[in-house]
């Protein structure tokens, strides 16, 4: 069973499409609102509409947690670097507006980035490149390419 607090999920519309079609349970929109139980294990949990009066309780087995995350970029919202909803804005280069400063990853944003695990990896390799020619401008920009042996023709 899986209990979610919004009637969306915000995934690929292939792995919701994947989840709808196994036998899970879904429960949408609701909360965990109590956990009923002894000082040895958990027995149900009481679920409440966030926005409405619907509940019910339901015997488990066993129960998973995950609350989702929030970025914490901690002491660097010190730094003066541009920030956008927890984000450090960057460019194509991934430069930053402080001359020097590159970031790359999920820590940063800039207009029409998609938020995966796959676009934060590409940008380190470009924010590496960018650094490596501030410091020394007669290096070159453009790393070799991914599938290109080195050494060969």
């Amino acid at each position: 069973m899986l209990v979610h607090r919004r009637n969306q999920f915000r995934a690929h519309e292939q792995s919701v499409k994947q989840l709808q079609e196994t036998n899970v349970q879904i429960k949408t929109p609701m909360a965990i609102d109590q956990l009923i139980g002894n000082d040895d294990r958990i027995e149900s949990v009481a679920l409440k509409e966030p926005k409405g009066d619907a509940a019910e309780q339901l015997e488990v087995d066993a129960l998973l947690v995950n609350h989702g995350f929030l970025s914490n970029i901690g002491a660097i919202k010190e730094w003066g670097l541009e920030l956008e909803k927890n984000s450090i804005v960057v460019n194509q280069k991934m430069e930053t507006d402080i001359p020097g400063i590159y970031a790359a990853g999920d820590i940063t944003t800039y207009e029409g980035k998609v938020k995966l695990i796959a676009t934060g990896f590409g940008g380190a390799p470009v924010a590496i490149s960018q650094a490596k020619h501030y410091i020394n401008p007669r290096s070159k920009v453009q790393l070799p390419h991914s599938t290109r042996v080195l050494g060969s023709a």
